[in-house]
């Protein structure tokens, strides 16, 4: 199934150039002129990325509010952010609200190609990260209610958060690699 494509810009040639290089790619391409348009369009039907420009004459927001919006209601959706009049100070902004790149019109349309098929990827690794780490999770779960194991689950609980070293130890097949693992998972790493 081809990729869904969410463009907003304010500029109908951009729109339509942009729009029309990947669907030549094989996207699928919806358009937005303004920030209502945008938020409609992407909370209607989520898209797989998103292509934004900044500065969006004549709308209720611009491109990094926008970006920070969308950003608040899905992560996990890449967001390539473009603009004609970008300075340093608005791409590197761009990039700490959590946008994938920032590209300065014009363009060659290969650069843009490029930066989607990798933004796309990125996105499909992490979210088959986030499946492997849940389903990790799920089967390496500390099983048994004694005294002990409901000790042994505080002294994780507490130890997890923690900044430090844990050393583990026990006989082959006690359990070590389980406890890791809960440790992990309970930590900021």
């Amino acid at each position: 199934m081809a990729a869904e494509i969410l463009i907003v810009d304010d500029e109908a040639d951009i729109r339509d150039l942009v729009g029309g290089i990947l669907e030549d790619e094989g996207y699928v391409v919806r358009y937005a002129a303004d920030s209502d348009g945008a938020l409609d369009a992407f909370r209607t039907r989520r898209p797989d990325l998103v292509v934004l420009d900044v500065w969006l004459q004549g709308s209720r927001l611009d491109g990094l509010e926008i970006l920070s919006v969308v950003q608040g209601i899905d992560p996990t959706i890449p967001i390539v952010l473009i603009s004609g009049h970008g300075t340093i100070e608005t791409a590197v902004s761009a990039l700490k609200r959590g946008a994938f790149d920032f590209i300065e019109k014009p363009f060659k349309s290969d650069r843009l190609i490029l930066i989607i098929s990798r933004a796309l990827e990125s996105a499909r690794l992490r979210r088959e990260n986030m499946a492997l780490r849940a389903r990790a999770v799920a089967g390496d779960e500390l099983i048994g209610e004694s005294t002990v194991m409901l000790q042994l689950r505080a002294a994780i609980e507490k130890i997890a958060p923690m900044n430090s070293r844990v050393l583990i130890t026990g006989p082959s097949g006690s359990g070590k690699e389980v406890i890791a693992r809960a440790l992990h998972a309970g930590s900021q790493r």
